[in-house]
């Protein structure tokens, strides 16, 4: 058949489903299995896994993830994870680099736990910083809109006031001006 695929020996999920990894020897499932990385051994018994057993790895026409080898998703996890923490700083905007890191730690997290690749490492710590990300920019989004709404404090008629005050008077005035409504609001 031209449509079909020829698979080179190597670790592919097990298509009996009891096992993280199964063994495929290019030609025929083996008793070789690995769960997080651990080998064992379990015999294609059953007629309904024996059945499993004489198909081919099928299913994603990309090269599964290999045990021993460094999940992608978690390699990228953790710089944007990383990236997120000074866009942080940036309200609303901010946010979305830290929600994409912290599905990319989730999504790596779980890969590397269901492929037994490595990496597991790099997704806990796109967690964490992407988490610490999300924070900072959710408080510094609340800050930023509470202060700036109207009835948040009265930054931006301070602000206001400064600009007004500005078409009249010399910066240093207005300046001045500015300074004292600062003091009064935090105060």
């Amino acid at each position: 058949m031209p449509d079909e695929i020829t698979w080179e020996p190597g670790w592919f999920r097990d298509p009996t489903g009891r096992h993280d990894h199964r063994w495929w020897d290019g030609a025929a499932w083996t008793a070789h299995v690995a769960d997080a990385g651990v080998a064992g051994r379990d015999p294609l018994a059953t007629p309904a896994s024996e059945g499993a057993a004489a198909a081919a790895p099928r299913g994603a026409r990309v090269a599964p993830t290999r045990p021993g080898t460094t999940d992608p998703v978690a390699v990228i996890a953790l710089p944007v994870a990383v990236l997120s923490v000074p866009l942080s700083l940036l309200p609303l905007i901010g946010l979305v680099p830290a929600i994409a890191g912290v599905v990319l730690g989730v999504v790596a997290r779980s890969r590397v736990r269901r492929n037994g690749s490595r990496g597991d490492g790099l997704a806990i710590g796109a967690l964490v910083t992407a988490i610490v990300a999300l924070v900072v920019g959710a408080v510094v989004t609340i800050v930023t809109f509470t202060l700036l709404s109207n009835g948040g404090g009265g930054l931006s008629e301070a602000f206001r006031d400064y600009a007004a005050c500005l078409e009249v008077s010399s910066q240093a005035e207005c300046r001045m001006l500015l300074e004292q409504s600062l003091a009064r609001m935090l105060g």
